[in-house]
């Protein structure tokens, strides 16, 4: 692999102001999913995840009743042998259903659990190697991921799973890929806006995770209280704000006051338009419809 970045404050400070992205005159886009999960946003999150929050009863509790449900066919397909490369695990061990398949049908891996938090892949790392499973963390983020991983002779595995709502799919699907390599296979997983409720879910996002951007905002300078507005999230599932006190550093980069700012993004699909995501970056690739609110695929690379 190649050396390891230093992930210290200068880095995240960098990375957020490098990551904003003009949309319009008025409008940025600061929705970089990887500053979401520092510090006191791992805190929020663990938070939004705890039984029955809204946001677990609407969507981390019926993924994880889905994920179980498909297990057996989803490790069918893949190889006797393989690297597992888990995209930003979390805390939930939603792995674990397919561990316990993997188990099952004597399938032989290696798993690489990836993030920019260290505690994040003490706690991956610790659940794996419980389950006498090899275990080689990586400390990366994504972008940089396929360098550091380097060639592999055996095919890999790359799980984002409902993250990849966060993201573009015409950013992420190609990453994905990269990261898999040749005949290796990517799993994602999106969640149905045509089979929830999306004023609820939208509710979730307006009151309980808004302030998963906090910390995101301090690192350009903007204190979340003083310095911008409440956020707000569309039926889309995109959260906003507006700039009130702008500082030198961004008005250097051309953010002004009453500039808005798109600080979270967790894109919901129909079945249509994932499809036409896919069709747009994939030739080959399989849906697991199960009827249930989300729909994952698995593509070949």
């Amino acid at each position: 692999m190649a050396e390891p970045q230093i992930y210290d404050q200068k880095w995240f400070k960098n990375r957020a102001f490098s990551s904003l992205k003009r949309i319009n005159d008025n409008s940025w886009d600061y929705s970089d999913s990887l500053l979401l999960y520092v510090s006191s946003g791992v805190e929020t999150y663990e938070t939004l995840q705890e039984t029955n929050s809204p946001y677990f009863n609407l969507i981390t509790k019926p993924e994880r009743n889905y994920l179980e449900s498909i297990a057996t066919v989803v490790v069918k397909e893949l190889p006797s042998n393989f690297e597992y490369i888990d995209l930003g695990p979390g805390t939930e061990h939603k792995e674990q259903f397919f561990f316990d398949e993997l188990k099952k049908q004597g399938k032989q891996f290696t798993y690489f659990p990836v993030d920019i938090s260290q505690y994040y892949l003490d706690l991956s790392a610790e659940h794996a190697t419980k389950q006498n499973i090899p275990v080689k963390t990586v400390q990366a983020s994504f972008e940089e991921l396929a360098e550091r991983l380097g060639p592999s002779n055996v095919p890999r595995f790359v799980n984002l799973g409902l993250t990849f709502s966060n993201y573009e799919p015409e950013f992420i699907l190609p990453l994905l890929k990269t990261i898999a390599g040749n005949h290796g296979f990517v799993f994602i997983n999106a969640h149905m806006r045509d089979r929830v409720d999306m004023v609820a879910l939208q509710k979730v996002y307006a009151i309980d995770a808004l302030n998963l951007a906090d910390e995101k905002l301090l690192l350009l300078g903007l204190d979340p209280v003083t310095d911008v507005t409440e956020r707000e999230a569309t039926d889309s599932v995109e959260v906003w704000c507006r700039v009130i006190n702008s500082n030198k550093e961004l008005e250097t980069i051309g953010i002004k006051n009453g500039d808005k700012l798109l600080v979270l993004r967790s894109l919901r699909y129909t079945k249509d338009s994932l499809q036409e995501a896919l069709e747009n970056t994939s030739s080959k690739y399989q849906l697991f419809d199960t009827g249930a609110p989300f729909i994952s695929t698995l593509i070949r690379t």
